[in-house]
């Protein structure tokens, strides 16, 4: 009976935790994304922002239900230094997210595949 009792105060944190993360996860990718625009572009942060909304329909709010449509634009806009705001964005989320981990197939990493699997992640 102990053993129980224990357990349940063990995992009950773990659980507060995590449901917390899930119910901030959508601020918490926006958050990444924008403070990465900010590092590599800051003088032009704000015009992306209103260029993703403008040409894509694509708001702060909608953004993790866009991801495809999100890493395709990047990819166009900043070509391979895409990949550079991308590392950032996924190093900005581990930080706040440290809970889950990733294991890209054949060590390749692909931004889409992360994004899907950490919004599946704090979904489940």
């Amino acid at each position: 009976m102990q053993t129980e009792k224990i357990k349940t105060n063990y995992t009950l944190p773990i659980l507060k935790q995590k449901n917390d993360i899930q119910k901030n996860s959508n601020s918490l990718i926006i958050e990444a994304i924008d403070e990465s625009f900010a590092l590599f572009i800051n003088s032009r942060k704000f015009n992306i922002f209103i260029y993703l909304e403008e040409k894509h329909g694509i708001t702060k709010q909608n953004m993790p239900e866009n991801i495809e449509k999100i890493v395709n634009i990047i990819e166009q806009l900043f070509g391979s230094g895409a990949q550079l705001i991308e590392i950032k964005i996924i190093e900005l989320i581990h930080k706040k997210i440290c809970d889950f981990t990733y294991n890209p197939p054949k060590d390749d990493l692909f931004f889409k595949q992360y994004l899907i699997e950490l919004l599946s992640f704090l979904r489940t």
